[in-house]
């Protein structure tokens, strides 16, 4: 857009008026503030923000110049259109890396909400990918805003399945799968390839967990041959390869 079809919209601070109409324009403003009065100019913008930043790259120029309390109230006031700044999963993967304070990921996140969650996470390795960047319970927090129907929909393969759990401590992979239901992760095994993804993802104990659903003869069909065994068998810890070699004796 030329600069003169930008919209710019009156601050003043300290007695002093200036105008602004881009995420750049703000940033600098801010910058000469010195974190002095930013509250005050994000105030007075606060109808105008999703329309200044206007997309996702403009949002990790204004945040990285404000406090924490004020990252949160740019959250805030951007509120619902917030989802239509970030534009994608890529861009808030990339937001949640720069971020280092759990309160200001749940903000995000809170204000996306299932709508906008489901809005920009499209596939299983988006939601990994953003899994990566998230801290403390922020990581349970995306996951219960998704909702497990819809998790299950990113899940087409097992893959999708075990980038997630590999960004989920061990806890919450648990309480996660019993959450799918393991029907739907069973579901997913389809050959000996898929069961590496998932073990490797798992440890022993939630492991122990999968394999008790398959019976001997089952497992040595799925694995079907010497290939499939080789990889699978080569991927797996020395506790998982013995629980692994006991289901196979098993009827």
């Amino acid at each position: 857009m030329p600069a003169s079809k930008i919209k710019r919209y009156p601050i003043t601070i300290d007695g002093e008026m200036t105008q602004i109409g881009t995420a750049n324009e703000l940033a600098i403003a801010l910058d000469v503030l010195q974190g002095q009065f930013d509250h005050a100019a994000l105030l007075q913008l606060r109808p105008h923000l999703a329309e200044i930043i206007a997309g996702a790259t403009g949002f990790m120029t204004v945040v990285k110049s404000l406090s924490i309390e004020d990252q949160l109230y740019l959250i805030q006031s951007i509120g619902p259109d917030l989802a239509e700044v970030l534009n994608s999963a890529r861009h808030l993967r990339d937001i949640l890396a720069t971020m280092a304070e759990q309160k200001v990921e749940e903000a995000l996140l809170t204000t996306l909400g299932r709508a906008g969650l489901q809005h920009l996470i499209l596939t299983g390795a988006e939601l990994a990918e953003v899994l990566e960047w998230v801290y403390g319970e922020c990581d349970a927090l995306a996951l219960e805003l998704l909702d497990d129907d819809y998790v299950r929909g990113l899940c087409r393969h097992a893959t999708d399945l075990s980038a997630i759990l590999h960004n989920l401590d061990f806890s919450l992979q648990a309480r996660l799968l019993d959450r799918l239901g393991w029907p739907f992760v069973v579901g997913l095994v389809k050959d000996g390839y898929d069961l590496a993804y998932l073990l490797r993802a798992l440890p022993p104990a939630t492991s122990a967990g999968l394999l008790h659903h398959f019976s001997g003869p089952q497992l040595k069909e799925l694995i079907g041959n010497a290939t499939e065994w080789t990889y699978l068998y080569q991927r797996l810890e020395p506790a998982e390869a013995e629980l692994l070699l006991s289901a196979l004796n098993q009827p």
